[in-house]
Formats: C-alpha cells, structure tokens, sequence
C-alpha cells in the first residue's frame, strides 16, 4: 500500500501511546476538603481535555483521507482507536465516580 511507513504491529504498539494521567493515584486521607475536591477536579479536567484531543485527531485524520490528504488508512485507524478508548475509560472512570457519589449519599440516610 503506498504510503503506509510503518507495519500493522507498529500501529497497534503506538495505541500504548494513550495517556492514563497518575493523578488519580492522590493520597485523598492527606488532603483536605477543599485540596481534595481541586486534585480531583483537575484530574477529571485533564482526563477529558485529553479525550477531547484524541477526538478531535480522529475526526481530522478522517478528514484528510475523505480529502485525499492522505492514504494511510491505517493511521485513521490508530486515532480512531485512540478516540475510542480514551472515551471509554472516560465513560467508565464517570460511571465510577456517579456509583460512589451513589453510595455515599446511601450511607448519610
């Protein structure tokens, strides 16, 4: 295929490449209410400007090969998976968070 530079494999290693912030690992018992809710806050913020970045990289990769900018179908499948995979950790690291407010309001009653 002409203007494919690296192989299959090489494509689905650099899927590896996404970014899973180690925020989340804070030591929430050594923070205090307000430190707390920022850490998370911008834990939560980064996770989705990251998602948003791999979305919109797919969207443009799409783009330029409906144009014609590009023949590399395989690199619109790589920022595909990307996109999809760091929505869907997302979508799971939310539905995480609703589960836990859940149980928390649970116990108070």
């Amino acid at each position: 295929m002409p203007g494919i530079d690296l192989s299959i494999t090489d494509y689905i290693s650099r899927i590896s490449d996404i970014n899973i912030k180690s925020d989340w690992n804070v030591d929430i018992g050594k923070l205090t209410g307000k430190d707390s809710f920022e850490s998370f806050f911008s834990a939560a913020l980064d996770i989705i400007n990251e998602t948003n970045k791999y979305q919109l990289s797919a969207d443009q990769a799409q783009i330029d090969l409906a144009t014609g900018k590009t023949d590399n179908i395989l690199a619109v499948l790589l920022a595909q998976e990307k996109a999809y995979s760091s929505l869907n950790f997302t979508v799971q690291v939310t539905n995480k968070i609703i589960e836990s407010y859940r149980e928390i309001m649970r116990m108070q009653a």
